[in-house]
């Protein structure tokens, strides 16, 4: 039997629970409410894999790059160790992909937030930027084409899409089983490994908007908030990780300005 080459979470003792990693090429969903860190535990693992020679792309749907770089820094992440681009504009973004060289470690950050405003701005939502690309508020094909863009150039190793409740809010979704299979089927296809943010209301706790997210991903990482005795505690926990014997169980997670840690002792609270 072959065995998966897999990354790591970078969460001190997590991979055991994760069956040793996250395989490569997985979509990996992190879900969870506001506050339990699923841009901050993303952007670590692309980080830590850049500082390996790892080539990786944030898309941020909603949140400025600089408030997103701001957010790490006051997390204590040394950004000056990576090599960081921000694509920001969109007469940039096709100019600032091509740039890209094959062999370089990188983190490209396509801030779709900042662009959106400014096109928004300019009385257009949409704007041809090359013969084969245009942003639209359809934020499905245009998180595609931009994947697709990388990957055909060879520019990318990991993917993180921030988020899907984002994309679903700006996009209108007519059939949305088979629109959301061919989202993550074309990024299976790119043969990306792909990290997707999806957030969980306090209406809705299934891991997903539409319920059916989380049969078509490779795997779900979930995030919660538990109130004990006035206070808070962050858990994660594994709700499944295709071709990985994986721990179901429910860990408390800290972060001590350094690193993540994953710690047992995370436990529901009996109502």
């Amino acid at each position: 039997m072959v065995k998966q080459d897999v990354i790591g979470s970078y969460i001190e003792s997590f991979d055991t629970a994760l069956g040793g990693g996250i395989p490569t090429g997985h979509i990996t969903m992190f879900y969870g409410t506001a506050g339990t860190m699923k841009s901050s535990i993303c952007f670590n693992i692309l980080y830590n894999e850049i500082l390996k020679g790892k080539r990786g792309v944030y898309i941020s749907i909603e949140q400025s790059s600089l408030s997103l770089l701001k957010q790490m820094v006051s997390l204590g992440f040394d950004i000056s160790k990576i090599n960081i681009e921000v694509l920001n504009d969109a007469d940039d973004v096709i100019k600032g992909l091509s740039k890209l060289k094959e062999s370089e470690a990188k983190l490209t950050i396509v801030d779709l937030g900042t662009i959106r405003k400014h096109l928004r701005s300019n009385k257009g939502t949409k704007r041809k930027v090359s013969n084969e690309f245009e942003f639209s508020d359809d934020m499905v094909n245009t998180v595609l084409k931009i994947a697709k863009t990388l990957a055909e150039k060879d520019l990318c190793d990991l993917i993180v899409i921030d988020s899907l409740t984002a994309i679903y809010s700006l996009t209108e979704l007519k059939d949305p089983r088979n629109e959301i299979f061919y989202l993550f089927e074309f990024l299976r296809d790119l043969g990306l490994t792909s990290f997707v943010i999806s957030e969980e209301s306090e209406l809705n706790s299934r891991y997903s908007k539409f319920g059916i997210e989380s049969y078509l991903v490779d795997g779900i990482v979930h995030l919660q908030l538990t109130e004990r005795n006035r206070k808070v505690t962050r858990e994660i926990s594994v709700v499944k990780m295709r071709s990985s014997a994986c721990n179901n169980d429910i860990f408390t997670l800290e972060y001590d300005g350094k690193k993540f840690k994953a710690l047992y002792g995370g436990k529901t609270p009996l109502v």
